[in-house]
Order: C-alpha cells, then structure tokens, then sequence
C-alpha cells in the first residue's frame, strides 16, 4: 500500500528538491519543518519520505503545507519493516529540480542550510556538509518559537551548550562567510558523506541506480556505499560544513548489528558502481501506480 499526494505553490520550478526522510516522530518533524519555512533561500520543493509512519506524520504534513512557503510533496509505504533506500529512490523519481539534498525529519535546519546547498550545485560534485548532536535535555527543551528565532545558531549558545556538554561538535553549528568556510575546510580530512546532509545532482544519482535497497536493515554503510559509488562515477566530494548546517535531535542510538557491516562489505567486495537493487529495479512499479496529483 501506498500514498502519494503533492500541494503546489505558484511560481518558478524549484531549483532544489529537498528530500526528507520520515518515521514518526511528530514533534521533532514539526520542528524540521519549522525550519524550511524561515530559510534565506526559499526555491525549493520539500519531498516529505515517510517509510510508513502513523497517520500523525501525514496529518501534520498536510496542516503544515497549508502555509509553507514552498511545494510539498508527501509519499508514504507500509512499514514493512526497514525501507528507507526505497523511499528515497522513489523521492528522488518524484523530484522536479536538477539538485537534490537528502536529511532527515530529525534535523532542525539552519536558516542558510537551502542556500548553502545552492550554492554549491555543481555538476560533477557531491556536497556534504555536517550536523550538530543536541543531547536529550536540549532536544526537550527546543520549541518552535526558538526554531523562529534561531535561537540555535547563535554562537554564545552553541558555544556555551558544548562546555556544559548538552551539546557535541559545537563547531560545526557556527555559519561562516564563504571564503572563511572554505579556508577552514581545506585543512580537514578527504570529506565524508552525511545522509542527513548531503547534496547531488539528479542525474548523477542515477547513473550509480540510486540508492541501494540492498541495506534492509538500519545502521552504518549506506552512506559509505554511496560515497563509494560516487567517486567510481567520477563524482567529487566536497565539503560544505559551516555553511550546510543542522540541529540533530535527540534519540536512543540505533543498535548497529554485523548485518549491516556485512551488507556494506559484501557490497565493496563485488566494486559495482551501481546500486544491486535501485532507482531501475524500482521505476517500473513506480511507473504503474503512480496517478496525476493535485499539481
């Protein structure tokens, strides 16, 4: 079973799909979405990935999309378990712009996140940019007017929540001009991909098949995999952190068991640069049902 369901806006085409990839979670997601709708850069579709939440998540997209300043488009699955590849192969189908960004409904997004991925929309580069951990006591205490009023991304704040340590990697919640950014980024280790934070141009992402739903099962690798994709596809990945930035809140860390580290290395073992099972394997289902939406 799935659903599918698009609420226009009036204007130019979108010059970014933002991909966001949904499970529960109501209230951090209002303050994901809280965030879209106060960023410098507002060109851009929202693609909301639900891998099969309660019917909360859809109800709160809809009442969201009533006002959001920007195109929404809600796609949902039966949770049958792990399928979050699948759903971000089926967003990036549905998806209008030429560059996509992939995140997650747990990520508060600085005011600048749309903007920095923007701008750094080569062709032939992947762009990745990091995030920084709120602890259980500040992800508690975050509301929508401190969303508003972007609260977190005061320096004063990040710095003195990282001493009193409520907070990790501080740092990288500070947003700096763009030379700065990528004076200090230069003296960083060769970049590596963030799933909450990445950005790629659509027809790159299909020329490696997507996203591999090889990885049915949570944990590490995926973002590895992709990485390594890439890079045989002759992609460039490029740091965007302090420019790219975001607020992870808090939850229980997810137990990562030797099936996923088993399903990476199985994978790196055979070198393929496309995904086993991706975007092609998946785009004949999706072609059969999907239906004319509201757009």
């Amino acid at each position: 079973m799935i659903r599918r369901w698009r609420q226009a806006k009036p204007g130019q085409e979108p010059s970014l799909s933002i991909v966001v990839a949904v499970y529960n979670k109501a209230r951090d997601l209002e303050l994901c979405l809280e965030g879209y709708s106060h960023q410098s850069f507002l060109n851009f579709e929202l693609i909301l990935a639900d891998d099969g939440s309660n019917p909360d998540i859809e109800a709160l997209v809809k009442r969201h999309a009533q006002s959001a300043p920007y195109p929404i488009t809600y796609l949902w699955q039966e949770d049958k378990g792990w399928g979050k590849p699948r759903m971000l192969n089926w967003a990036a189908l549905e998806a209008r712009a030429e560059r996509l960004v992939f995140t997650d409904g747990d990520c508060i997004p600085h005011r600048h996140f749309a903007r920095a991925h923007h701008q750094e929309s080569s062709s032939d580069t992947a762009s990745c940019g990091r995030r920084v951990d709120l602890f259980d006591k500040v992800s508690a205490e975050m509301t929508i007017e401190k969303v508003k009023t972007g609260a977190l991304e005061s320096p004063l704040w990040l710095l003195n929540k990282a001493v009193s340590h409520e907070i990790d990697f501080g740092q990288q919640g500070i947003y700096l001009p763009y030379i700065m950014a990528r004076t200090l980024t230069a003296f960083y280790r060769a970049p590596r991909l963030l799933g909450s934070n990445m950005g790629v141009h659509k027809q790159k992402l299909l020329e490696v098949n997507g996203f591999d739903e090889s990885f049915n099962v949570a944990g590490v690798g995926e973002d590895t995999d992709m990485q390594r994709r890439f890079e045989m596809a002759g992609l460039k990945v490029k740091w965007i952190t302090y420019r790219a930035v975001q607020y992870h809140l808090w939850h229980n860390l997810t137990t990562v068991g030797e099936q996923a580290h088993k399903i990476y290395e199985d994978l790196k073992s055979k070198n393929n640069m496309n995904a086993i099972k991706g975007i092609r394997e998946f785009q004949p289902e999706w072609e059969s049902y999907r239906r004319p939406s509201n757009s």
